[in-house]
């Protein structure tokens, strides 16, 4: 469904990212703003931890990408450095939205905000810089994030037939109990199968009761019963 955003049809636009950050239960809220930025009650702090992040790509076709945001490991209202080194991060997740700030008093425009992305991280990487020369250490972290789609597609479908994988879905059924026992017995698909319970073989189509098939069958049986 195409949305209509009236703010890019003027001459003059003026953007913000925003970025809502989960790691570990806690949501951080930055943007690329030069002053503190309030969306839905909570407040974006300016650009300095947020160095950036790749090109969003649109598509008409739903496709898969990973995206890298990079941040500043240098502490300031939120030190990252130790968030990322302390923290769970995969499997944090990220939604990226774009708004238009009014070009009269650089307001954000909270109507003119829009969603661009929704992923969950699946990897992080810390830089280390050092310039010996000027005596300076920089650090950067580039959280990389896959799309809800690639998730999707990982997904395992389906249950596997065995007891560990039926209790985790259901604790309290049985059905697949006997299925260890029973993936190592040896049967014999396609015997005729008679009404005194033997079952025909050799050289006989049928198998009656006392012909050789008959022996043949309770044999087969005998097998049967050993290998348990």
């Amino acid at each position: 469904m195409s949305t209509t955003i009236t703010a890019v049809q003027g001459d003059h636009i003026v953007s913000v990212v925003l970025i809502d950050l989960t790691l570990d239960a806690t949501t951080y809220y930055i943007s690329n703003a030069y002053k503190p930025v309030t969306y839905d009650g909570n407040t974006y702090t300016e650009l300095g931890s947020f160095l950036g992040m790749d090109a969003i790509s649109d598509d008409i076709k739903t496709t898969n990408g990973d995206l890298s945001i990079s941040l500043s490991g240098i502490p300031s209202d939120a030190d990252y450095m130790n968030i990322i080194l302390t923290s769970k991060i995969k499997g944090g997740s990220v939604i990226i939205r774009r708004g238009f700030m009014n070009k009269n008093d650089l307001e954000l425009d909270t109507s003119q905000v829009f969603t661009r992305y929704s992923g969950i991280i699946t990897n992080f990487a810390i830089t280390e810089d050092v310039d010996i020369l000027a005596k300076k250490n920089t650090n950067s972290i580039t959280v990389t994030v896959a799309s809800l789609n690639q998730l999707l597609q990982q997904k395992v479908k389906g249950q596997l037939t065995n007891p560990e994988d039926r209790k985790r879905l259901f604790p309290s059924d049985q059905i697949f109990d006997r299925i260890p026992d029973l993936q190592n017995l040896h049967f014999d698909f396609g015997k005729e199968f008679t009404s005194g319970g033997n079952y025909g073989g050799g050289g006989g189509g049928g198998g009656g009761r006392g012909g050789g098939g008959g022996g043949g069958g309770r044999r087969d049986r005998q097998r049967i019963v050993d290998e348990r």
